[in-house]
């Protein structure tokens, strides 16, 4: 009996001390990860967590696109979700995210009502593509343009709308096509001197919605500008592709 007394102490004395070590790994975590530089809240917006187990410390240390997409790590912790991760999560508009933990019925009702994600996982690479997901969420599309055509201005006039004098620019269509639904810019010499819709296009005296490579045409824009020979019209097209963490965990 005082042989299986003496097992059950060490036993006890054995998960304290794992205990006490893993509360001081959170501890030295927590505090390298809150020295990382982040910008302040009015200069975007990031990403708030909640994290519920040992094993993800080591990985989130590894953390580096601070600048790109701020991560605060708002509470460190071990064991399954509690209430109060929930509504910690809620105050700072955040997410949970637990590895080999468990939210009971009444925690995921709760996070329900407040719209907290619950990100919970059994599979470490599957916990880390979600939060990769969640953070390339985060971040602004990246704007880019797609150059539709491009004409040359062969000359200039000018024609009365009412009592306004409209100039406009009459076009070569050099490469691709004109859109009169896309944006348009006027580039001059390497300078880009307007940018914007057109007010008009025209093909003859007729209105058309589309220039052809090769066909002429008479342009005005939705601006006071004066057209010169030789001035360049671009048509493109603004488009916008989701941006991605730049965040490499390694695997």
């Amino acid at each position: 009996q005082r042989a299986k007394e003496v097992v059950e102490w060490r036993v006890q004395q054995g998960e304290a001390q794992q205990l006490l070590e893993e509360q001081q790994l959170i501890r030295t975590n927590k505090d390298q990860f809150s020295m990382r530089p982040s910008r302040s809240s009015g200069e975007g917006v990031g990403l708030q967590l909640i994290v519920k187990v040992e094993a993800l410390l080591n990985i989130l240390s590894s953390y580096d696109a601070q600048l790109q997409c701020p991560l605060d790590i708002l509470h460190y912790g071990i064991g399954d979700i509690s209430e109060n991760d929930v509504n910690m999560a809620n105050t700072f508009s955040g997410s949970v995210y637990g590895f080999n933990v468990v939210a009971s019925k009444s925690i995921v009702q709760l996070a329900e009502k407040l719209c907290v994600p619950l990100r919970l996982h059994n599979i470490i690479y599957k916990l880390i593509d979600e939060l990769k997901d969640e953070l390339s969420s985060k971040l602004p599309p990246l704007k880019t343009e797609n150059i539709v055509g491009e004409a040359t201005v062969l000359a200039m006039f000018v024609v009365s709308v009412g009592k306004r004098k409209l100039p406009v620019a009459g076009c070569r269509v050099q490469k691709g096509l004109l859109d009169r639904r896309m944006t348009f810019r006027l580039i001059r010499g390497r300078d880009a001197i307007w940018e914007g819709p057109l007010l008009a296009l025209k093909h003859h005296k007729d209105e058309v919605q589309t220039v052809k490579l090769g066909m002429e045409c008479g342009l005005s824009l939705d601006g006071e500008v004066e057209f010169r020979a030789g001035d360049v019209v671009v048509c493109f097209e603004e488009l916008e592709t989701p941006q991605v963490t730049s965040w490499d965990p390694g695997f």
